[in-house]
């Protein structure tokens, strides 16, 4: 508004703190012949409102006409004449504090509309970025796609049992990852994903991938929380691992059961994801499933900061992972702490 107003012409400025200069001297001539006194104030207040809406050359030519008709209220009133030295002098501070007054305030309007401009500069700046950044995140999610989808066409042609299932758990890690991109928000300040929305995407793709033809239930428990991308990738693969071993391992012979899966805020800005199931739990306390998917949840525990904790019993297992929270905005990594 004020770049906008002090770029008008020249004359008009000029011709408006003039206009403004007169229409106080006109308010105030009447007034000071019934209660004399010193028109300083008010032609200060048009010298200062002329300068901020016009600009300095404004600022001035009011201070220079102000100062004229100053003149008028000291005696004789109504001359230019002055009788007393003291009223000069009055008028000569005047002047001199109306023309600081005018290069002070044309300053600070120079700097508040500089730091306008800068802002809105920073603006365009932040959704230009947040563009390009969903843009990113939408390619990423694109190419995880292609990829699961290449070696899931090139593990058709491979007949060792053992080989494709390895390839069939890369293509679901893959997969997460690109559901991790996919779901991707960005704002001004940061990029992260909802937890709530992608774990149970992620729970529903998982038992109808995993519990087809199968009497087993997934329930998701998800407390709606905004994640790093590290903490989603990180906290979709363990899921994942997690879920899968569970329905692999835990229900043999066709057996009924139930996996819930719960993720929730803590107090002192922790969180927590767990993993139970009902099923027979462990054989002889040994952890189920193979070694390579269990170091996984373990280094992907690290990762994260996070204390694994796992218990087990013929009535089923549980797996519970409690880790710091890093909030998207904040740059420094978690901690790592020991994992039992």
């Amino acid at each position: 508004m004020l770049r906008t107003r002090q770029r008008w012409p020249l004359s008009i400025c000029l011709t408006a703190a003039a206009s403004g200069v007169v229409l106080a001297y006109l308010f105030q001539l009447p007034i000071e012949r019934e209660v004399p006194g010193e028109p300083f104030l008010l032609f200060l207040l048009v010298v200062i409102a002329s300068t901020l809406a016009f600009g300095a050359s404004a600022g001035f030519l009011a201070t220079a006409l102000s100062t004229i008709l100053s003149f008028l209220f000291f005696e004789p009133i109504g001359s230019f004449a002055v009788l007393h030295a003291v009223d000069l002098i009055k008028i000569e501070l005047y002047a001199v504090v109306a023309a600081c007054s005018v290069i002070a305030f044309a300053r600070l309007s120079n700097v508040v509309i500089a730091a306008r401009e800068n802002a809105e500069s920073l603006k365009r700046l932040n959704e230009s970025k947040s563009i390009l950044l969903r843009e990113l995140a939408h390619g990423v999610a694109n190419n995880f796609a292609s990829i699961a989808a290449l070696i899931t066409v090139r593990s058709t042609t491979i007949s060792d049992a053992q080989a494709r299932s390895v390839l069939d758990e890369a293509v679901e890690q893959i997969r997460i990852m690109g559901q991790v991109h996919s779901r991707l928000r960005t704002s001004d300040r940061d990029v992260s994903l909802g937890s709530q929305d992608f774990l149970e995407n992620l729970c529903d793709e998982l038992k109808a991938s995993l519990a087809r033809g199968r009497q087993i239930s997934l329930e998701c428990e998800v407390h709606d929380l905004q994640l790093t991308t590290h903490q989603a990738v990180s906290v979709g693969l363990i899921v994942n691992e997690l879920v899968t071993n569970a329905v692999k391992h835990a229900f043999p012979d066709g057996r009924k059961g139930c996996i819930r899966v719960g993720f929730e805020a803590l107090e002192n800005n922790q969180l927590q994801l767990s993993v139970e199931d009902d099923g027979i739990g462990f054989v002889n306390g040994q952890q189920r499933g193979s070694g390579l998917g269990q170091e996984l949840v373990k280094g992907l525990a690290h990762e994260l900061g996070a204390r694994l904790e796992v218990k087990s019993s013929e009535t089923g297992s549980a797996f519970v992972l409690r880790m710091p929270y890093v909030s998207p905005i904040q740059t420094a990594a978690p901690s790592s702490t020991l994992i039992h």
